[in-house]
């Protein structure tokens, strides 16, 4: 469905910026690894070899999904 958005699991609030792959075709948000010295997803996607970028996460929300991995923005996995 266009314009419905995802509910974020309670505890795992938004921060005011995401990460995001800097391909045109990426479409999904992940929560920045803090302990990462550059722009890197938490979850294991961090380990890939694709560059990312910091975004604010007003701008990006609308148009993105979140990552539903449990590191980012997901809750359990089943």
């Amino acid at each position: 469905m266009v314009g419905v958005s995802q509910a974020v699991p309670q505890g795992k609030e938004l921060p005011e910026t995401v990460v995001r792959n800097r391909s045109q075709y990426a479409k999904t948000l992940h929560r920045r690894d803090p302990d990462a010295d550059e722009p890197r997803p938490a979850c294991p996607t961090r380990k890939s070899e694709h560059d990312y970028t910091e975004v604010p996460t007003a701008a990006y929300r609308p148009h993105y999904k979140l990552c539903q991995n449990p590191e980012c923005f997901g809750g359990e996995w089943r």
